[in-house]
């Protein structure tokens, strides 16, 4: 029932408590939320605020409405700690989603003053580039750029990507895979080109996660990677 003396709108309060509900696996993913009518009489209100509740959820991308079926769960917030060392895929699966990725390309190309800079590279090495989209159960949550000094990774190609995990294409191929990185995250805003790619609204805010990743003493990546705020959080825990 809404509570009229908050000064919290009801479409609000409603968005708030199913979002709730989802987030502590009252309503899981997959599960079908229920009917408008029954919502209606849930919380008491009329089709209209229901129904503005429920647009909010969509577009934040936490239900789906399928036609002629409802409205059912499709995401939750993925809460990354990163108080220590993670594989972005094997820490998906640590949390229950399924990891995916869709190939954008993969080429060989002389790095840009930032990327030489930071993997100290010198002025005639080249770098493997590859672009990903990264997926949690099937939703679009980074796009990820990964510089990769091609002196480390002779011949790479698209076909040793089969397992959808770089660091494990790595291990499988050239027998090494990080061990340790470092990382920068800041906030930005998601220029046109990576917003179609991302599915995302040009300009909307999102974390841009700077990553350099080592073996043992070798820079052997660095990942550029921009994060949809809307789905993905990072963690620090502080002890």
């Amino acid at each position: 029932m809404i509570k009229k003396e908050t000064g919290t709108t009801a479409y609000a309060q409603i968005k708030n408590d199913l979002l709730f509900k989802i987030q502590h696996d009252v309503y899981k993913i997959g599960d079908q939320l229920p009917t408008n009518n029954r919502l209606c009489e849930i919380y008491e209100v009329s089709r209209i605020t229901v129904n503005r509740a429920l647009e909010e959820l969509e577009r934040d991308g936490y239900i789906e409405r399928k036609q002629g079926k409802g409205c059912f769960v499709k995401f939750k917030d993925i809460k990354q700690n990163i108080s220590k060392y993670y594989s972005f895929t094997e820490e998906l699966m640590n949390m229950g989603y399924t990891p995916g990725s869709k190939f954008i390309s993969l080429k060989k190309t002389s790095p840009n003053s930032e990327v030489k800079e930071l993997l100290d590279l010198k002025n005639d090495d080249k770098v493997f580039l590859l672009e990903r989209l990264r997926l949690a159960n099937g939703v679009i949550v980074a796009l990820d750029r990964s510089y990769l000094p091609a002196k480390f990774i002779p011949n790479f190609n698209k076909k040793m990507l089969v397992s959808g995990s770089l660091y494990q294409t790595l291990q499988d191929n050239y027998g090494f895979r990080p061990n340790h990185s470092e990382e920068i995250i800041e906030a930005i805003s998601v220029t046109s080109d990576d917003s179609n790619l991302l599915h995302m609204a040009p300009s909307s805010p999102a974390l841009l996660v700077k990553r350099v990743s080592f073996y043992d003493d070798s820079k052997v990546e660095f990942n550029y990677r921009i994060v949809n705020s809307n789905v993905f959080k990072y963690r620090v825990s502080l002890k």
